[in-house]
């Protein structure tokens, strides 16, 4: 009886200890792999034209609005599974919070709608949102930006002159650089009729407020009408081009500006006409001299007669 008593005992030992062992093997509270499993993760892809961001933005120009597409998904090893039990008719109902992280200094951007609602499934939906930005005057021009070039024409004299043809038409121009950056500016004469001259810097520098620098010039043009014989009731149109582009960065160019001044010439032109006069009246004083000497040698000679 004993023994029998002993061999249960050793049995019922034995026994827990099969148990314990499959007890510790088995994954009690810890169901790791097959959470893997069902574990799915949201997918998030922005699309927007590039192109739309290398266009330059105006200082205080109305604000600069990028559409972008927002592609949502939810993806894992039994995704369709997760989206069966846990998803309604339309998906899974996922929100997306899009914000804008870092903007620079002169800046200012906003996305509307901020939060986008999404059904999403296995496969990629999208919804649609708007980025707009507008920029401050004085954002310097070595930001993500770039160079904006903004200049302003004014002619304290104005820009029509009537003249006689033997003047000269002096035309002020005064340049302001309302840009973010020191500007290089090319003035070149575009277009002038036949017989006439027109004079004007070929580069001007102009700084920016925005580091302290000389933001206004004066810059002069002179026209000249043709002066051939006649009488003139000549008009002309001069066309000038104007080329912004940056002092420190000569890749960056603003689109030409053009200028338009009138001229009207009106008179009687005779080219040369004041060197024959000096040539007649230096005849005249010569005729005028010989005169006089010839008057004195005939006097001479008759007083000696009468001698």
């Amino acid at each position: 009886m004993i023994k029998q008593f002993h061999k249960i005992k050793i049995f019922l030992i034995f026994l827990m200890i099969i148990c314990s062992s499959l007890i510790v093997l088995s994954p009690i509270g810890k169901s790791n792999p097959l959470d893997q499993i069902y574990e799915c993760k949201p997918y998030i892809i922005l699309k927007y034209n590039e192109t739309l961001l290398q266009e330059p933005i105006l200082p205080y120009d109305k604000a600069k609005e990028i559409p972008i597409q927002i592609l949502a998904k939810i993806d894992g090893p039994a995704a369709d599974i997760v989206l069966d039990k846990i998803g309604g008719p339309r998906g899974l109902k996922l929100l997306v919070d899009v914000s804008i992280a870092e903007v620079s200094e002169g800046c200012h951007a906003s996305i509307n709608p901020p939060i986008v609602q999404f059904y999403v499934s296995g496969e990629y939906v999208s919804q649609n949102a708007t980025i707009s930005i507008t920029i401050d005057q004085y954002l310097p021009a070595f930001s993500l930006v770039g160079y904006i070039p903004q200049l302003s024409f004014s002619y304290p004299d104005g820009n029509v002159k009537t003249i006689n043809p033997d003047e000269t038409a002096y035309f002020t121009i005064e340049i302001q650089n309302w840009g973010n950056g020191d500007t290089n500016v090319s003035c070149e004469i575009e277009d002038i009729p036949d017989g006439w001259i027109a004079e004007i810097a070929r580069s001007l520098i102009l700084g920016t407020n925005l580091f302290g620098g000389k933001s206004k010039i004066i810059a002069s043009l002179n026209v000249k009408p043709p002066i051939n014989f006649g009488y003139h009731e000549d008009r002309a149109i001069i066309k000038v081009k104007m080329i912004p582009t940056s002092y420190n960065k000569t890749e960056y160019q603003g689109e030409p500006l053009y200028l338009f001044f009138i001229v009207q010439s009106n008179g009687f032109s005779a080219p040369g006409f004041e060197i024959i006069t000096l040539f007649l009246a230096f005849i005249f004083v010569f005729f005028v001299i010989w005169k006089k000497k010839n008057k004195k040698i005939e006097k001479k000679h008759l007083e000696g007669k009468k001698e």
